[in-house]
């Protein structure tokens, strides 16, 4: 079985995911992590510059993905790790130069291409919770549940103000607003599997909800 959560950034779609996969018993798999791994990798494997990241080689992007080299794993104590050549890579992604660099290579078809070849490879022999930005309505068109989650732009900009302090990142609330918004549009305007609603997906707005009523919501809709 496959339940996908799409949504905008620091709507919650991780930590629904990661918690509703641990009340499912499925394997968790954050997508949005093979964009972050494959930007990571250009800069730290091939030397890539930020200007050159917008034009990245098919050969590039296909070497950070090999599954040989790319390697993911998950189980409920420790969550997810994303291993590239047998290195542990995991802390790396949520680095704020990466915000930045994954928003220049998440455009670009080839790259989108070749990221949901791999994340289709990675769901399908396993019962998963997947989350993203188009997995309801690209990757995982057929899944049997589908979710959109999503919250106001003023509650997000707190979320992500708060992720990135833990981060060691000061942000002022609207340089949050700034940003978040700014990430929207590039995920709602861009030509190539845009951020949109799938089709038959279940909107859920917390932004007055709590965590573990997001959570129930889901999984009285999956248990019905």
């Amino acid at each position: 079985m496959i339940v996908t959560i799409d949504g905008p950034t620091a709507s919650g779609k991780s930590t629904v995911a990661r918690a509703l996969a641990q009340e499912l018993g499925f394997y968790y798999l954050p997508t949005g992590w093979l964009y972050r791994a494959v930007a990571y990798l250009l800069v730290e494997e091939f030397g890539y510059t930020q200007d050159m990241l917008a034009t990245p080689t098919r050969e590039d992007v296909q070497y950070c993905l090999e599954p040989s080299r790319l390697i993911y794993t998950y189980d409920e104590k420790q969550g997810g790790k994303l291993f590239f050549n047998k290195r542990d890579i995991t802390s790396y992604l949520k680095d704020y130069l990466v915000d930045v660099y994954v928003a220049i290579i998440s455009p670009i078809v080839m790259v989108r291409e070749l990221v949901v070849n791999a994340q289709r490879a990675f769901a399908q022999s396993t019962d998963c919770v997947i989350e993203g930005r188009d997995i309801g309505s690209v990757v995982f068109p057929k899944a049997h549940y589908k979710f959109y989650l999503t919250a106001s732009l003023s509650v997000r900009a707190q979320r992500w103000q708060k992720d990135q302090e833990q981060r060691g990142n000061t942000f002022t609330l609207e340089q949050a607003q700034v940003q978040i918004a700014s990430r929207d549009t590039k995920d709602k305007e861009r030509k190539h599997s845009p951020l949109t609603i799938p089709k038959g997906a279940i909107t859920i707005d917390n932004s007055d909800l709590t965590f573990d009523q997001t959570i129930q919501i889901m999984l009285k809709h999956i248990k019905q």
